[in-house]
């Protein structure tokens, strides 16, 4: 028994090491389709940004969980870029609040709107029982990774 689940586990690592190369090819046309020039990690930024939204820099670089100083560099060149904004935080006057512009809006319903389209053809073969559990086996492991 401990071996079937051995195998298992081996199985399933290497099937999510697989998923995230996979993931991350995504990210990379989903960035493209957002901005031609834009990187994959700045598409993601931009989805943390909409999801948090107004959010502080502090709290975009806790969510990224990655270092100020690339978040600052790629937020200037978002927001060069027409793609994000900043304001001033009316509760704290040293702080700025970060959101989508409408065109960086745009960008990311139209980068959604393939996202969802990719994954259609991925899966269209499996019955809509079959997505709807794995979407809820990939949430709950999500929820475990947290």
């Amino acid at each position: 028994m401990a071996t079937d689940t051995s195998d298992a586990l081996e199985n399933l690592e290497k099937e999510l090491v697989t998923l995230a190369r996979r993931l991350r090819s995504l990210q990379r046309t989903l960035s493209d389709e957002a901005h031609p020039d834009l990187e994959p990690a700045q598409y993601a930024l931009l989805n943390h940004v909409e999801e948090l939204a107004p959010v502080r820099m502090a709290d975009l670089v806790a969510a990224l969980e990655v270092d100020k100083g690339p978040v600052s560099r790629a937020c200037a060149r978002l927001e060069e870029e027409g793609l994000l904004k900043r304001a001033a935080d009316k509760s704290d006057a040293r702080a700025t609040l970060l959101t989508l512009t409408a065109a960086g809006k745009r960008k990311l319903t139209a980068a959604r709107k393939k996202r969802h389209k990719v994954i259609e053809d991925l899966l269209k073969d499996w019955s809509p029982a079959q997505v709807k559990t794995f979407a809820t086996q990939v949430s709950k492991f999500n929820k475990l990774a947290d």
